[in-house]
């Protein structure tokens, strides 16, 4: 991107930025002219309120971190060079669990190509050729009698791992990590070395989004605000993702108290660790690149399955929770005050927020048309859907240029107008994935069936 001249993200950003303080203005005297109720705009805002609280939170613990670091807690710099590191890299493997993943391994084998000698897999009891086409294009595969699920495919293979392995790089197949080699050591492995000194238990990276349609658009923005600011924010006591790097020894003690479900096994990887006193950190320079999900279905039953595990794991182990929390500011704030209060307790204030923007909407767009099928509800105010437009937009506009590397705001800025539409449909899936955990309890089934376990298994681990 070059450094003179306005760019592309400037102008947007510059543009949204006089939009918003003009409907701002709008709102605000169209609404002392009619009756405001301060609650009800509250309740319309909610999610926008909260998230700025979450968003101040963040940025006061990041620079308790250190700001304009790569890492979340400060890494000792070794005078080496990189051949010195190279001699000095302990074994590791990059290990990963596959299931019926054929069509997608041609991606996969040209992705982890530079990595082949280091890599070991399981076919976590696939029923199409996926097993048979990696031996056969000569990687390490074993196979699982039974379906495992990720955590338990992973515990089995890393029991069958060659002693001398101590640092284990957990990947999904869907993956391409951002390397580039030089003297023998490439930027990748350097990082690991770096892990291997650091004495920690874990490191999260970021994961990125390939930016190649408007929902794609819409997790990029989503995934830089949570890793860049929402894991560094963290120091030591990060969460970590589906794809991190792990002390072997470490990540055996987690899987061994696992409770193996495929749901948020990795905050409960990280729950675990932190409570046995491990450390895990963010590291903003080790960039993993995935694919977005492409359909609004996928993405639906995605962020179900994910919400579902969060309370899961939250409640089933919430006195492990409450012991990671009493461990420092930043680990008080992520699993009591953002998790426990922001993210489930506050759900139910957010989906009536999302309510009364429906109403505002509807009754906006019928004066708009002159259709008068809409009753004239105070509570529907289109004011308050303009209001609460107004601080989502700039909320994800500050996002955009906190969290967000310079080289990669150009495809995510002209989105940025439209990501309060997205946050507000996101409150949905995570009410229906909450209201699974509950159904499920109160039931014996689920709301709606995301595509992460069929009914009929979940129901057998649950009983456990």
């Amino acid at each position: 991107m070059p450094e003179r001249g306005l760019s592309w993200p400037v102008v947007t950003a510059a543009i949204t930025i006089l939009v918003l303080a003009g409907a701002a203005a709008l709102a605000v005297s169209q609404a002392l002219a009619r009756s405001f109720n301060l609650l009800v705009y509250l309740l319309a805002s909610s999610t926008a309120l909260i998230d700025m609280l979450d968003m101040a939170a963040r940025l006061y613990l990041c620079r308790r971190n250190g700001a304009g670091s790569p890492t979340s807690v400060p890494l000792e710099a070794e005078a080496l060079t990189p051949r010195q590191k190279r001699v000095h890299l302990r074994p590791y493997a990059i290990v990963a669990s596959v299931h019926e993943a054929q069509d997608g391994l041609d991606q996969f084998i040209r992705a982890m190509a530079p990595y082949r000698d280091r890599v070991w897999l399981i076919d976590d009891a696939s029923r199409d050729s996926t097993a048979l086409l990696l031996r056969q294009a000569g990687w390490r595969c074993i196979t699982a009698r039974s379906n495992l699920k990720k955590p338990g495919a992973l515990r089995a293979l890393v029991a069958t791992l060659p002693p001398e392995i101590e640092t284990l790089v957990v990947i999904d197949p869907d993956i391409t990590i951002r390397d580039h080699r030089e003297d023998g050591l490439s930027s990748f492995e350097e990082l690991v070395f770096e892990f291997q000194r650091s004495g920690m238990s874990a490191c999260c990276p970021r994961i990125a989004i390939l930016k190649d349609g408007l929902l794609s658009r819409f997790q990029a923005l989503e995934y830089c605000m949570s890793f860049s600011l929402g894991r560094f924010s963290l120091g030591d006591s990060c969460v970590n993702s589906g794809i991190s790097i792990y002390r072997r020894a470490d990540l055996t003690l987690a899987l061994d108290r696992h409770s193996l479900s495929v749901y948020a096994e990795d905050l409960e990887n990280s729950v675990i660790l932190l409570e046995a006193g491990k450390q895990i950190y963010y590291d903003g320079r080790l960039v993993v690149d995935t694919e977005g999900k492409r359909r609004w279905r996928d993405w639906f039953s995605q962020r179900v399955g994910w919400n579902y595990g969060l309370l899961r794991v939250y409640v089933e182990s919430f006195a492990l929770v409450r012991r990671v929390a009493r461990r420092s500011t930043q680990s008080a704030y992520q699993f009591l005050v953002y998790t426990g209060i922001f993210s489930i307790l506050m759900q139910p204030v957010k989906l009536a927020g999302v309510g009364v923007l429906l109403l505002g909407f509807l009754q906006g767009l019928d004066g708009l048309l002159g259709l008068g099928l809409m009753p004239e509800w105070a509570v529907a105010d289109p004011a308050y859907v303009v209001g609460a437009y107004a601080k989502y937009t700039l909320l994800a506009a500050v996002g955009m240029w906190i969290a967000v590397p310079r080289g990669e705001r150009r495809p995510i800025a002209p989105i940025v107008p439209l990501y309060f539409f997205y946050a507000m449909a996101h409150v949905v899936p995570v009410s229906v994935g909450f209201g699974n955990w509950l159904s499920l309890r109160a039931r014996g089934r689920r709301l709606f069936a995301d595509h992460y376990q069929d009914e009929a298994t979940l129901m057998q681990e649950n009983r456990k």
